[in-house]
């Protein structure tokens, strides 16, 4: 395991953790966590240890903005996630990795899912706790907090400790983005993994969206799992049912 950099258009460094098997696959995974999160989270570092461990490099990294990475979280939007997660793919590819799948968790998967519909390379995604539609003012804002959103074109709030800021940018970003207009584009492998107690994106509309929209896309949704997959049974769950579909659909020789 090692820290790694590398660079957004914006020559922002972003911070990443990378896990090299020593017996290389060719495959290599992308991942990049929720909204307000970090690269740290549990389920990720539990599945980039089973991904690592069929033989794929694994990076997971921190969004701009969030974690060790550099720039400003006001300056976050859907857009400017989705070139990031290109640029760690980039940076895979230039260390030797030869077919790159991404995923994420939360913000992270609608995130995966977005680059995967306009980059045909992407070889598959996974996405966890993946929620209907991007953030939305109703669903994340107070009344208060939305008027502030509209008088001042900025608003602040606070999640894990820190104070943070949104822009109407980053809403009027999120507004160009439809979940059935990103999987109608997508024509790589998806492993969607819904929790079906998830009350920070709600199971149920994800799981109806998903629900036979593509013969490629195959939906795990975990009973009795909350939103950050925080039990060690669920997540074992999750890294169970990934390790049996990286084996089914990209390491069949194995």
């Amino acid at each position: 395991m090692e820290s790694v950099t590398f660079k957004n258009r914006f020559q922002e460094k972003l911070s990443g953790t990378l896990l090299r098997p020593s017996a290389a696959t060719g495959f290599g995974f992308v991942l990049g966590h929720c909204f307000t999160c970090s690269r740290h989270t549990r389920i990720l570092i539990d599945l980039s240890n089973v991904l690592a461990d069929l033989g794929c490099d694994v990076m997971r990294f921190d969004f701009s903005g969030n974690g060790q990475s550099e720039g400003r979280f006001e300056d976050s939007t859907y857009t400017k996630q989705a070139e990031e997660m290109m640029a760690a793919a980039d940076f895979m590819k230039k260390n030797g990795t030869v077919h790159v799948l991404i995923g994420g968790h939360s913000m992270g998967a609608m995130v995966s899912l977005i680059t995967a519909a306009n980059q045909d390379e992407i070889s598959g995604v996974i996405a966890l706790a993946v929620g209907a539609a991007p953030l939305h003012p109703d669903r994340l804002l107070t009344d208060a907090q939305k008027k502030g959103l509209s008088d001042s074109g900025q608003v602040a709030f606070a999640s894990r400790g820190r104070e943070l800021m949104l822009t109407r940018e980053f809403f009027d970003d999120a507004a160009e983005y439809e979940l059935p207009d990103i999987i109608g584009k997508i024509t790589c492998p998806v492993l969607v993994v819904l929790a079906a107690e998830d009350t920070v994106t709600a199971s149920g509309p994800a799981k109806a969206l998903f629900n036979g929209a593509h013969q490629h896309i195959n939906l795990l949704e975990v009973d009795g799992a909350d939103h950050m997959f925080s039990s060690d049974t669920h997540r074992r769950i999750v890294t169970d049912h990934v390790t049996r579909w990286v084996q089914t659909h990209f390491l069949k020789g194995d």
